[in-house]
């Protein structure tokens, strides 16, 4: 055989495979200690691009549940009240149906006063009822625009009635409730105008049932809408994992492979080096 000593050829032919399989081992040991099968583009470019827009949207679909758990709220808030008016109205009627029934001016004076009171606190509860500051009924009414979704345009709108409400100021005058731009008057100062009260509670009542039922829908449609973003969120999420999540079994088995054959590379390599000392034989 020849021998030589200025090249070494198996020695360096070892040493080039030991540094592509040191590599494998560091690219093993990163894989392994952050859980990524892609850690940098260079890894997947392709697959870095499509996991990262899949997990920008997944997260912005966590955002759009978000806002449309806002948008719940500001239904349920809103029903709440109409629900606390509502029962209001009621006693309201029951007062119109008790003035109607008496010729009594004493009494139906003392009826129109608390009513006033009763439709006093109706206009507190439409004034103050609020989501984050915000009034959600005002004399202009109000639309909030719900964005639920990661994508542009992808939007629903809950919009209030126009509600105010003048109570009368004494136990002569009627009150008034505008709800939706209707005019309801409430007046029981006489047998007369008691009987027509009645009917325009119920007419009030129906238009506040209406304005509920309005929130209630808009609160329905939301919580499919969340429903719905949960489960594209999940099924986003786990397609990323598919592409960006390492094979713990697979990296595992990999990297107890590429350790075995750095260590034989080692081996290997000194004896490599060692062919190089028979030369010395042929100098004694």
């Amino acid at each position: 055989m020849a021998l030589k000593i200025n090249y070494n050829f198996q020695s360096d032919f070892t040493h080039a495979n030991m540094l592509k399989t040191e590599a494998a081992v560091n690219k093993n040991l990163e894989r392994l200690a952050t859980g990524h099968r892609i850690n940098r583009a260079a890894d997947d470019a392709a697959g870095l691009f499509i996991a990262d827009q899949l997990k920008t949207y997944a997260i912005s679909l966590d955002q759009g549940t978000r806002n449309a758990q806002d948008g719940v709220s500001i239904a349920q808030i809103a029903q709440g009240s109409l629900s606390e008016v509502y029962n209001i109205l009621n006693d309201v009627k029951a007062k119109s149906i008790q003035a109607a029934n008496t010729v009594d001016t004493n009494s139906q004076k003392a009826l129109q006063q608390d009513i006033n009171k009763l439709v006093d606190a109706i206009g507190k509860i439409f004034s103050d009822t609020e989501f984050n500051g915000t009034k959600l009924f005002d004399s202009d009414g109000q639309t909030f625009t719900i964005h639920y979704g990661g994508r542009t345009n992808q939007e629903l709108a809950i919009t209030s009635s126009s509600v105010s409400v003048t109570a009368g100021s004494d136990d002569s005058s009627a009150s008034t409730v505008v709800l939706g731009g209707n005019t309801y008057t409430i007046d029981v100062t006489s047998q007369t105008a008691a009987n027509g009260t009645i009917q325009t509670v119920d007419d009030l009542i129906k238009a506040v049932d209406n304005e509920a039922a309005k929130f209630g829908s808009a609160q329905i449609e939301l919580e499919k809408i969340i429903s719905n973003n949960e489960t594209a969120r999940v099924n986003t999420s786990d397609a990323e994992g598919r592409i960006r999540n390492v094979d713990f079994a697979k990296e595992m088995a990999e990297f107890t492979k590429n350790n075995i054959l750095m260590q034989s590379g080692t081996s290997m390599l000194a004896q490599a080096n060692q062919q190089s000392q028979l030369v010395l034989q042929l100098l004694r």
